[in-house]
């Protein structure tokens, strides 16, 4: 590129952020909560009870080195691992 084309793109590029930066100056903020106020989903019992049981999953994974049979629950007893011989 010529330093005349790169002249056109960055007055282009500065043209274009400060049309960018008026439309933003303008848009109104929402009234809302902000993020600090709100409840994180780990605090509800559902999100809890669904991380323990993905926890659960992942220790029967890493003690067996195998996905847990469909039979299998959280709180169940882990079967010894497999070495093989």
């Amino acid at each position: 590129m010529t330093t005349e084309e790169l002249t056109v793109d960055v007055a282009s590029l500065k043209q274009s952020v400060a049309e960018l930066q008026r439309k933003f100056a303008e848009l109104e903020p929402k009234p809302g909560k902000k993020w600090w106020d709100r409840e994180p989903i780990a605090k509800t019992q559902e999100a809890l009870v669904m991380f323990e049981e993905m926890v659960a999953y992942g220790k029967y994974y890493r003690l067996t080195g195998r996905e847990a049979p469909p039979d299998w629950r959280p709180g169940d007893p882990f079967p010894e691992p497999e070495y093989p011989e």
